[in-house]
C-alpha cells in the first residue's frame, strides 16, 4: 500500500502516517507518532501537508487536535488534480509548439546503454510495420533475460511481425527451427567455420538497430532509408547463398 501511495505522489513518510491514520481512525498526532515511530513534530508536519492537499481532516476536542483520513477525500482531490493538470496540458501544448523550431525533427540516431536500454531498443521491433531482416546473435540476446525474450517472441508472433534471421548454426537455433511457423520466423543458418556474430543487426521499415551484448551492453538505432536498404540488400544476398 505504501508503494501505491508513493506512485500517487506521497512521500514515503507521508504514506506511512496516512496509512497509520486510516488504521487507527480519528486520533491525535501523539498516537500516530507511537504507531510510526516518528517524533510527534514530524507527524504534525506531514499532517499539515496532507491537510493542505485535502487528503485528511482535522477537528479539535478541548486543547487536543484530532486527525481523520477518508480514502474518498483522497480520490476526490486526486480527480480534481488530474483534471486541472489535463486542462493545463491542453493549454500548454499549443504554446510549447510555438517555441519549437520549425525544422526540428526526431533524432536520426539514438544510443541506448545498459541491459535496460537494450531491452527498450529491441522492443522497437514490436512496432514494425514491415518484415524484419536480422543478423542475430541469439546467445547474447538471451542476456536480456529468458523471460524477456520469450515474452518478446510471443508478442511479435501475436502481432504477426515476420522475421528472417541469419544466424550461426547451434543447438539453440536448431531448436528454433522447430518453432519457425508458430513464432512467425524463418532462419538461415551458417556453419561456425564461416565466422561469428558478436552483435545483432535488425533492419525494419527505414531503420537499423545494432545491438551489442558481447561485452558492453549498448544499442544504436539509426533511421535512414538508404542505410536500411543497403543492409536489407546485404541480407538478401546472404540469404540466397
Amino acid at each position: 500500500m505504501i508503494e501505491r501511495l508513493i506512485k500517487l505522489g506521497f512521500s514515503e513518510k507521508e504514506a506511512k502516517v496516512y496509512v497509520a491514520l486510516l488504521e487507527f481512525g480519528t486520533q491525535p498526532a501523539s498516537v500516530i507518532a507511537k504507531k510510526t515511530g516518528y517524533p510527534k513534530s514530524t507527524v504534525l508536519f506531514f499532517f499539515d501537508a496532507l491537510l493542505k492537499k485535502g487528503f485528511i481532516r482535522k477537528s479539535r476536542k478541548g486543547r487536543v487536535q484530532y486527525f481523520y483520513a477518508d480514502p474518498d477525500d483522497l480520490q476526490k482531490e486526486k480527480i480534481v488534480e488530474i483534471q486541472t493538470q489535463q486542462k493545463e496540458l491542453e493549454e500548454a501544448i499549443p504554446l510549447l509548439k510555438e517555441f519549437q523550431h520549425p525544422f526540428s525533427s526526431p533524432p536520426k540516431l539514438q544510443l541506448f546503454e545498459g541491459i535496460d536500454g537494450c531491452k527498450k531498443a529491441y522492443s522497437f521491433l514490436l512496432e514494425s510495420t514491415t518484415e524484419i531482416y536480422e543478423f542475430a546473435a541469439h546467445d547474447d540476446l538471451m542476456k536480456m533475460g529468458e523471460k524477456f525474450m520469450d515474452d518478446f517472441i510471443a508478442e511479435r508472433a501475436r502481432r504477426r511481425i515476420f522475421i528472417k534471421s541469419i544466424c550461426k548454426r547451434s543447438p539453440m537455433h536448431e531448436n528454433f527451427l522447430k518453432k519457425n511457423k508458430k513464432q512467425q520466423r524463418e532462419l538461415h543458418l551458417f556453419e561456425p567455420k564461416f565466422g561469428e556474430l558478436y552483435s545483432s543487426i535488425a533492419v525494419f521499415e527505414n531503420k537499423v538497430l545494432l545491438l551489442n551484448l558481447y561485452h558492453d551492453a549498448f544499442a544504436i538505432l539509426i533511421e535512414n532509408k538508404e542505410v536500411a536498404e543497403t543492409l536489407r540488400t546485404i541480407h538478401r544476398l546472404v540469404w540466397r547463398k
